[in-house]
C-alpha cells in the first residue's frame, strides 16, 4: 500500500557495514546485520516510522522516519548491537517526491533519500561513522564534527565496555548492569568511566535533540 504525504519533510537513513568486502565472515556478518534491522523495526516506535527498516542489499538498509531524534536513536542502537564490527550511516532530511510505501523503504525517491545517499557517500570518503545532510549550514557541519568526536571514543571501547554500555541502556542503572553480569558495581563503574560512556550517551542524545529542533535551511540537494 502506498500513501501520499504532500509537502511533508522526512528523515531518511541509509546504513551499511564498513569494509564488508574485506570481512572473512561476510555471510555471517550479513545475517547479523539483518537481525539488527529486524530489531530496529521492533524497538523504534511505530509512530515515527514512515516506512519500515528494509535491507536493500546484503549489507545495506534504508528507513524513512518522521523524527530526526529517532534517526539518531536508530544509528546508535544499530551500532551498539553490531559492535565490534563497524557501521556507517547517512541521515538526510527533505521531502519525498514519490508515494510513500509504509511496508518497505524501497521504490521511493526524493530529496530526503538524495541527501541520505550523499551523506553516506561522504561518510565513506571520510572514513566516518555518521554524516548528515539537509539541515543547512552550520548545523550539518557542526553535527558531523560532533559525530566524529563521538566516533573516536566509541571505536576505542573494549568488548566489555561496549557490553556494559548496552546493558546500562537496557537496565537503567549500574546496579542493574552489575546484577546482570554478576560483577561488582565498582567493576561496572570503572569500565563505564574508562570508556566515557556517560559522556558519549549525553552527546548522542544532544545531537538527536539538535537535529529534531533545527528547521531545514535548504541543505544540499
Amino acid at each position: 500500500m502506498t500513501e501520499n504525504w504532500p509537502d511533508a519533510e522526512f528523515v531518511a537513513v541509509i546504513g551499511d557495514i564498513r569494509g564488508s568486502r574485506e570481512l572473512s565472515d561476510r555471510s555471517e556478518a550479513q545475517q547479523e546485520f539483518k537481525q539488527v534491522v529486524t530489531t530496529l523495526n521492533e524497538d523504534i516506535p511505530d509512530s515515527v516510522i514512515a516506512s519500515q527498516f528494509t535491507v536493500t542489499t546484503g549489507d545495506e538498509f534504508q528507513v524513512l522516519l518522521t523524527d530526526a531524534a529517532a534517526a539518531v536513536d536508530a544509528v546508535v542502537a544499530a551500532s551498539d548491537q553490531f559492535h565490534p564490527a563497524r557501521l556507517r550511516f547517512g541521515i538526510g532530511r527533505g521531502e519525498l517526491a514519490t508515494q510513500l510505501n509504509p511496508a518497505q523503504a524501497i521504490g521511493m525517491d526524493g530529496p530526503c533519500f538524495h541527501r541520505a545517499r550523499e551523506a553516506i557517500d561522504a561518510a565513506e570518503a571520510a572514513g566516518a561513522w555518521v554524516r548528515v545532510a539537509g539541515w543547512g549550514s552550520p548545523i550539518d557541519g557542526h553535527v558531523n564534527a560532533m559525530f566524529d568526536l563521538v566516533q573516536c571514543v566509541r571505536e576505542d571501547w573494549t568488548e566489555r565496555q561496549a557490553q556494559f554500555a548496552r546493558a546500562l541502556k537496557a537496565e537503567g542503572t549500574q546496579n542493574g548492569v552489575a546484577d546482570r553480569y554478576d560483577v561488582a558495581k565498582s567493576t561496572v563503574s570503572e569500565s563505564l568511566s574508562a570508556g566515557h560512556v556517560q559522556a558519549v550517551r549525553a552527546a548522542e542524545a544532544s545531537l538527536g535533540e539538535l537535529l529534531a529542533a533545527s528547521r531545514s535551511n535548504g541543505g544540499s540537494r
